[in-house]
């Protein structure tokens, strides 16, 4: 009998980034615990953890490409599939040009560190300016906010959470998400730190969500009205005399603008919309201000609305002009082992907006993204320059994207689709071949994108657990021999060759702020160093940074960017109708919420995620319910502009009046996906109710919030 085996890295599920204690006797894994050494979970593990056994034994997953053929998936070797994938790649490039070929990247790219660092040689050999992903679909208008104002569309502001004494969320559910933007495992006990050193924490939130249930504080707010709640908010501020922006002050610009821009915006005014009353905010500013540390943090909920740029916007504005940025227990700056804003800021990748619009609606990129909202269209037109080639890499935009039925009925038109993935999925199954990479145990990792939005500094470097054997791919090997094959410039197939993540990974640490100039009495941290250090290193608080760390061409932050001015007149006058009590027939709201065990689709393929409660229900307010006729467990009919769906009612208050609130991530009804548990507990997609035309006014950013649906029973 083979002896056990224990080995120690990071969850790489979701964004928290949790040490596993993983104990494996031979091929099999026979336990997985929290990591009690790990300097940043300690110990804390919640149920996707020890779900990483489940998905690496799971007989649903692809260990070897396969082609689709009439008689259904054929197995074919890795030489083959690669070569038939570039063939027809470089085929329709030649025949149709560069336009006519398309990339979708999932958001799992961003949990590999192989996959951060070799994506942009597939992006670049390809040069398609058809790029999309789900950044569309959640955090885009805070990246817009980080470029205008701070220069950088990756130098996120990360709440302090261990050090604030007053955390206002709007939004944001942390105590599910893992923190999002705000990596910082077990967030439950952080929260209960922070009452129990006596600070508050209030949530704002359409849902009362697991956040709200664990905060000082909980306010309903009607969805889609946080712009009006942060401008009352930033009013108050100024009314109040409240201005003070620390040690900021002499780098802020558009002070005097702000204040003009805010000043009708009184919360008596914005009230009636909000739902919350005048006195209530008025109340919260004068709490967040007096207390000795503070951070207003806003995160999905925010984002998926119609003026999502412009609300973090004021969001980030009112952080500012409070004095909680770049101070403990505010919103504050890591200093990242890996710096991936700075290595992009080099290569000039810093942000843009506008520089290419799509062909269908003139919805401009950010980035080099265009909206995943337009992905469908851009397919299905019937021009000449439509798109008609995509790789698509760890995503499933058939059930993440809005209304995503209309990607089912696009994706069939394709000459030619690649999927790299691990299932046949409600996506991957339209694609000609799908190319399986090794699994998260069987590849090195570095939490990269944790390093960028973290609540403290810290590095961790993790051996794979199996050998995925010799017949395998990493994701970031299938990236670099289809860049090779498909690049047209030589020195870059030449320079791309000898490189791995490793070796990537060892200057990138050396050029870091922690490598070969690091602070007076620490040793420079190389990988060998991160890599003795099994559970992880402390590379200590988040601390003051600015206007170093600042992007901007002149080291300043302006308040008021003409894009973010002008398109707040413009909408200004749209704002009053938020007011109103209902949209004619569609007289609810639509909202999301999320699941512990919900992360993504494969979540759903774990047999023990699934008991007799189901979780994909529309929640609705015992009042709506009552005023429709829809019985506790009946099922009701959805309806939106868009479409319709049916499921089943779920009757609470968690929701407030005027709400309803239906999960993401489910439908998994299609002929032939390979997702056996999943398809046996079905549910229905929310996003072929999500309305594809209805985008946050500015970025393209989809609207998933606040969508005018009707609810009946069936």
């Amino acid at each position: 009998m083979s002896q056990e085996k224990v080995h120690y890295r990071s969850c790489s599920i979701c964004e928290a980034m949790c040490g596993l204690e993983i104990t494996t006797r031979g091929d099999e894994i026979v336990a997985i615990r929290g990591d009690e050494q790990d300097p940043f979970s300690r110990g804390y593990i919640c149920p996707k953890g020890t779900a990483v056994r489940e998905l690496h034994h799971d007989p649903d997953r692809l260990r070897r490409p396969v082609r689709r053929t009439r008689g259904g998936w054929e197995e074919i070797s890795w030489e083959e599939a690669l070569s038939e994938t570039v063939r027809r790649v470089n085929g329709i490039r030649r025949e149709h040009g560069r336009r006519a070929v398309a990339l979708y990247f999932g958001n799992p790219n961003a949990h590999y560190h192989g996959n951060i660092l070799f994506a942009g040689f597939l992006v670049k050999a390809l040069d398609t300016p058809n790029r999309f992903s789900p950044t569309s679909a959640d955090q885009l208008p805070m990246m817009m906010v980080c470029y205008y104002l701070l220069g950088h569309q990756f130098l996120f502001p990360a709440p302090d959470i261990d050090r604030t004494d007053y955390f206002l969320i709007i939004g944001g559910n942390p105590a599910v998400s893992g923190g999002s933007f705000m990596t910082a495992p077990n967030i439950p006990r952080r929260l209960r730190a922070i009452r129990e050193r006596g600070g508050r924490v209030v949530v704002i939130d359409p849902v009362r969500t697991r956040t709200a249930e664990l905060a000082d504080r909980h306010l309903f707010i009607r969805p889609g009205t946080d712009l009006l709640l942060m401008l009352s908010m930033v009013r108050t501020v100024f009314e109040e005399n409240l201005v003070a922006p620390g040690h900021l002050a002499g780098i802020l610009d558009g002070v005097e603008t702000i204040r003009v821009l805010t000043a009708p915006y009184t919360p008596e005014q914005t009230a009636r919309a909000t739902g919350i009353e005048a006195g209530v905010v008025r109340a919260l500013v004068r709490e967040f201000c007096a207390s000795p540390s503070a951070v207003c943090y806003g995160r999905m909920g925010t984002c998926v609305q119609e003026f999502g740029t412009l609300t973090n916007w004021m969001l980030f504005v009112f952080n500012l002009l409070t004095g909680r940025v770049d101070r403990p227990g505010g919103f504050m700056f890591p200093t990242p082992a890996l710096d991936l804003v700075a290595i992009t800021a080099l290569m000039k990748e810093k942000g843009w907006f506008g520089r290419q619009r799509t062909k269908v609606r003139g919805l401009p990129d950010f980035g080099g993204e265009l909206p995943v909202a337009a992905m469908a269209e851009e397919i299905a037109h019937p021009g000449r320059d439509r798109i008609r080639a995509l790789i698509s890499v760890a995503g499933n935009p058939v059930l993440s994207a809005p209304n995503g039925k209309l990607l089912e009925e696009a994706l069939p038109r394709l000459d030619f689709m690649a999927a790299v993935d691990w299932y046949v999925s409600e996506t991957s199954r339209h694609a000609h071949i799908i190319l399986p990479p090794t699994h998260m145990l069987e590849h090195h990792h570095f939490p990269v994108m944790a390093n960028i939005f973290g609540s403290r500094n810290m590095a961790k470097y993790s051996p794979p657990v199996f050998d995925p054997g010799p017949d395998a791919r990493h994701a970031w090997q299938i990236f670099k021999e289809l860049a090779v094959g498909i690049s047209r410039n030589p020195l870059m197939k030449l320079a791309i060759k000898p490189l791995t993540p490793e070796r990537l990974l060892k200057l990138a640490l050396l050029a870091g702020p922690h490598g070969l100039r690091p602070k007076p009495g620490q040793a420079p941290l190389t990988l060998g160093k991160v890599s003795r250090a099994v559970h992880g290193l402390d590379l200590g608080p988040l601390r003051p940074c600015l206007p170093g760390r600042l992007f901007t061409p002149d080291r300043r932050i302006n308040l008021a960017p003409p894009v973010f001015t002008e398109e707040l007149k413009r909408v200004s006058a749209a704002l009053p109708a938020l007011s109103a009590e209902d949209d004619g027939e569609f007289d609810l709201r639509l909202v999301s919420r999320r699941n512990l065990m919900s992360n993504n689709s494969w979540m759903h393929n774990i047999e023990r995620f699934h008991n007799k409660t189901n979780r994909c229900t529309a929640w609705i307010s015992p009042g709506d319910a009552a005023a429709r006729n829809v019985p506790a467990g009946g099922r009701v009919r959805v309806t939106s502009r868009a479409g319709r769906i049916e499921l089943e009612a779920e009757i609470t208050d968690r929701v407030m009046p005027g709400v309803v609130s239906i999960p993401h991530g489910w439908g998994h009804h299609y002929e032939g996906i390979r997702l056996s548990v999943a398809a046996g507990h079905a549910g229905v997609s929310v996003n072929d109710i999500t309305d594809h035309e209805k985008l946050d006014s500015l970025s393209g950013n989809a609207v998933f919030s606040g969508v005018p649906v009707k609810v009946e029973p069936v």
